[in-house]
């Protein structure tokens, strides 16, 4: 079942520690702790310079991007399931979520209510939380903390050290967004404090303190508020898009509106932002550039596509996964299409770009890697369950949830 939306007609910012802890880039060779992968480099003395990376944000870090620093090249082999335990006679429930990875963690949410850090070398469970509701949402690792929500409406915060609750949010309605996280600065007392921010189905965007779980503020919406806000390096602002058809753009330390764009549908994805553009596709079928900084739309373009996987934006294009079964790459100065690929099935999934292969999960239960400069196929798995989960990559691992209730690792094939 699809994320749904329903219509019911200066201050002073700190990205460096984010950005440092968010895209986590090392230069480094595979240790003991890697496990398989230590020994899948040994015919490859290159990877010993590899470029490793943690995930820990959906889209991998606070702008949304969807671009990892660290390669992966097809083909890739199973490297480990995770099956969470059913009674017997019951149906596993599936995954919605996006799991996200950090310090050789992976972290997601199931629809059985329950949250799960896993190993990242052999998908073993490391700790398991039972929350009120179904989680659906991707979680964010910030400052030794998992943040995630649930349908309840429930914010936790989780120690990853020992997977217990650490403070809760009550907001007024379910939670379906992710979370993002920003050291802000008030440019009066100087004072420094991490805070998250996500949305809920009660119109708002909240930011709350990472220490405590105090709420700062509440940025009212006209509709429900889905998508996982971005966060802009260069300007202070956070960039969402609402069911109330409108890419918001407020101050991070103050929530006051800075922008309010019309574009006139449900916006339930996040924006891909750089270079201080927000690239974002909504349920209207248009694929569209905003400037953060004047909230003026920069281009447009048409596709009578309803979207709902969050785009991916690359130094050169915009790549966006619809319901018309395509991933399409967009020019992102004019916004005319470059390639497109065309699948068996609808995208509901989001891609993860890396050098040598843009990685997709589709409604057809297919894992796909494509030629980021052409969209030719390179290679496929059936996982044999539909995925609107996004994959995550670090150390080497691409992991990917299905609707068959179970977590996949995949690993580089030896040979």
């Amino acid at each position: 079942m699809m994320k749904r939306c329903f219509r019911l007609f200066s201050p002073v910012f700190s990205l460096s520690g984010l950005l440092a802890a968010a895209l986590g880039l090392v230069s480094c060779s595979p240790s003991a702790d890697d496990g398989e992968a230590e020994g899948s480099t040994e015919s490859e003395p290159a990877a010993e310079a590899a470029v490793t990376q943690d995930w820990p944000l959906f889209r991998g870090d606070p702008e949304m991007q969807g671009i990892s620093r660290e390669d992966l090249a097809a083909p890739l082999e199973p490297a480990w399931t995770f099956e969470p335990p059913v009674e017997e006679g019951k149906k596993r429930p599936p995954f919605k979520a996006s799991p996200v990875i950090a310090d050789g963690k992976v972290y997601v949410g199931g629809q059985d209510a329950k949250f799960y850090c896993l190993d990242l070398a052999t998908g073993a469970a490391v700790w398991t939380f039972e929350a009120e509701g179904t989680i659906t949402a991707p979680a964010a690792v910030v400052q030794g903390r998992v943040f995630f929500g649930d349908t309840f409406g429930i914010m936790y915060a989780v120690d990853v050290a020992t997977g217990k609750e650490v403070w809760r949010i009550e907001a007024d309605d379910k939670i379906e967004g992710g979370v993002n996280a920003l050291e802000v600065t008030d440019p009066a007392t100087g004072t420094k404090e991490w805070r998250i921010f996500f949305g809920s189905h009660d119109f708002h965007l909240y930011s709350a303190a990472v220490a405590d779980g105090a709420v700062r503020w509440k940025h009212e919406t006209e509709n429900y508020v889905m998508a996982t806000p971005s966060i802009e390096a260069g300007l202070p602002g956070l960039i969402f898009g609402g069911c109330d058809g409108y890419l918001h753009i407020v101050h991070g330390l103050s929530g006051e509106k800075v922008h309010q764009v019309e574009l006139g549908q449900y916006i339930a994805n996040s924006a891909a932002v750089r270079d201080g553009i927000a690239y974002v596709a909504h349920y209207g079928g248009e694929v569209v550039a905003v400037q953060v900084a004047t909230g003026e739309i920069v281009w447009k373009t048409a596709t009578g596509v309803e979207y709902h996987g969050s785009p991916a934006v690359t130094e050169k294009t915009v790549i966006v996964p619809g319901t018309d079964k395509r991933l399409a790459a967009y020019d992102r100065v004019t916004g005319k299409e470059v390639w497109a690929f065309q699948g068996r099935r609808d995208f509901e999934s989001s891609p993860l770009v890396c050098e040598s292969a843009i990685w997709i999960g589709g409604m057809d239960g297919r894992l796909y890697a494509l030629n980021p400069a052409d969209g030719t196929e390179l290679w496929n798995y059936d996982l044999g369950a539909q995925i609107f989960s996004a994959p995550a990559l670090s150390r080497g691992v691409l992991v990917i949830c299905g609707e068959d209730g179970v977590v996949y690792g995949f690993r580089g094939a030896k040979g």
